[in-house]
């Protein structure tokens, strides 16, 4: 059942570049795109309006929306909203252990960190509210 589904689909993915090979080359004769990569941008393209309705759900869990940011469905608009101090409050009702601090200070809090996913104490946290382990991650990716 799955290989004849897995035909049905290869096949359709197939016609679908033929169809839009021959479109291009009308446009832009010297412009080859690979398959491989076609395939990737349709499936960025069907799947970005169900995670994007999906990201603006107020009960979906902070893990998913992170990933969902990572991964470049959100734009950066819709981004920006999320970094207020009171949206994060919002967004993680639960309470956790700032993952920077030492286990016998014992400093709960609700923030968490956009880059990671992990709590961040005020101590910790830029406005931005990333950890300061993601700060230095994407300081040094800027630099080099």
């Amino acid at each position: 059942m799955v290989m004849f589904y897995g035909i049905i689909i290869n096949t359709a993915a197939v016609n679908a570049l033929v169809i839009y090979a021959q479109n291009m080359l009308k446009d832009q004769p010297e412009m080859k795109i690979k398959r491989k990569y076609f395939l990737l941008r349709i499936a960025h393209d069907l799947v970005t309006p169900f995670v994007t309705k999906r990201y603006k759900l107020s009960s979906l869990c902070r893990n998913i929306k992170t990933a969902i940011v990572m991964c470049g469905f959100v734009s950066d608009s819709e981004e920006d909203t999320m970094q207020d101090l009171e949206d994060y409050e919002a967004i993680s009702r639960q309470r956790g252990l700032c993952h920077v601090c030492s286990r016998s200070r014992d400093v709960k809090t609700q923030f968490v960190s956009k880059g990671c996913g992990h709590y961040v104490c005020k101590d910790h946290m830029n406005v931005i509210v990333t950890c300061d382990t993601c700060k230095n991650k994407d300081e040094s990716a800027e630099s080099g």
